[in-house]
């Protein structure tokens, strides 16, 4: 048996680490999700870092693992799912220790790192160097931009797992969508209930901004989510929004300089406005949970942002800021202040 040591509380051996495997219970659809009816199939894990194959055995006694620096691309799903937080960054966003105990010195740096988000640039993450041909993704945003159900749902289950101000929020991934009113049923990609405090969030992940274009189905899917979730007891606030993998560029509105969408994004920003529709990018999701690690675990929750996400007057949260219902991009501070 490995050695616990002070990695964490919870695992005993490989299977169980939490910043390598998430586990969660199915679900059959959202009544049973909201009452805690698990599905006869029981608990299921998944594994970022499994399909990345960045992890390794770590090198001494002291660590379980340690990251293999030729794979890594910077998705931060072992940052967040490490329950102690003693996984070290370097500068550039890059885990460097495991099982480490984080110096004052070393937090105030990453710090400084994470406050620099969300104030007008994106987030700048380091790409597997181009000499590194076998392996299978060359930096976050590919990974997030291909296999829905395996890649960017898994990222963002976790990453909201993470996000929400419940230390153990119930999770589930696909759980079961009735659409009434067109006599077929769908799914709910990510599902989190924080239910401590009594918010339910619900993700709809896509791989890209193309993809989903040229699929179509987006804005039915959403209209589908908030039908099913007029059926959730009013004492459980409510929450839903898009996550879109791939490149943030193509998610800028057309007036923005550097959008690379053009009269998609148009069209795109229309609809949001339309239907009241919210996005994260994933950027954005990293972006945040660096800044929920490092600078303040209350203000930037998923919990905090309720209020922006059912907002009026935003439409998307990019890690280069919040996008506002005229296109414009303001820091995620204002938007939070203004908010209050």
């Amino acid at each position: 048996m490995a050695l616990m040591g002070k990695f964490c509380l919870y695992a005993d051996n490989r299977q169980d680490a939490p910043c390598a495997f998430l586990q969660m219970y199915k679900y059959s659809y959202l009544a049973n999700f909201i009452d805690d009816e698990r599905h006869s199939k029981g608990k299921s894990s998944h594994s970022v870092p499994l399909l990345v194959r960045c992890l390794k055995n770590g090198e001494d006694t002291d660590s379980r693992f340690s990251v293999k620096d030729e794979c890594c691309i910077n998705c931060m799903f072992c940052v967040f799912g490490c329950v102690g937080n003693r996984i070290l960054l370097t500068d550039r966003l890059h885990p460097k220790k495991f099982c480490y105990d984080i110096t004052a010195e070393e937090l105030s740096e990453l710090e400084n790192t994470a406050s620099k988000l969300f104030r007008g640039t994106f987030i700048q993450l380091p790409k597997v160097p181009i000499s590194q041909l076998s392996v299978k993704y060359k930096s976050f945003e590919s990974f997030t931009a291909v296999d829905e159900t395996k890649n960017i749902a898994v990222w963002t289950a976790n990453a909201m797992k993470f996000l929400s101000a419940s230390l153990e929020p119930r999770l589930s991934l696909e759980v079961g969508l009735r659409i009434y009113q067109r006599d077929r049923g769908g799914r709910l990609d990510v599902t989190l209930l924080n239910t401590r405090d009594r918010y339910l969030f619900i993700a709809e992940t896509k791989v890209d901004f193309n993809h989903m274009m040229a699929e179509g189905r987006y804005e039915s899917q959403m209209i589908a989510y908030e039908t099913e979730l007029e059926q959730v007891d009013n004492s459980i606030k409510r929450a839903k929004f898009l996550v879109i993998g791939g490149r943030e560029c193509d998610l800028l509105p057309s007036s923005v300089k550097g959008s690379t969408s053009g009269p998609r994004a148009d069209l795109f920003y229309s609809v949001l406005r339309l239907q009241n529709l919210f996005f994260f990018s994933a950027n954005a999701l990293l972006a945040l949970g660096l800044q929920k690690l490092y600078i303040s675990t209350k203000k930037y929750s998923l919990e905090s942002l309720y209020s922006i996400i059912n907002s009026k007057n935003y439409v998307g949260l990019l890690s280069s800021g919040v996008v506002t219902i005229e296109g414009d991009i303001i820091a995620l501070d204002e938007a939070l202040l203004q908010e209050r």
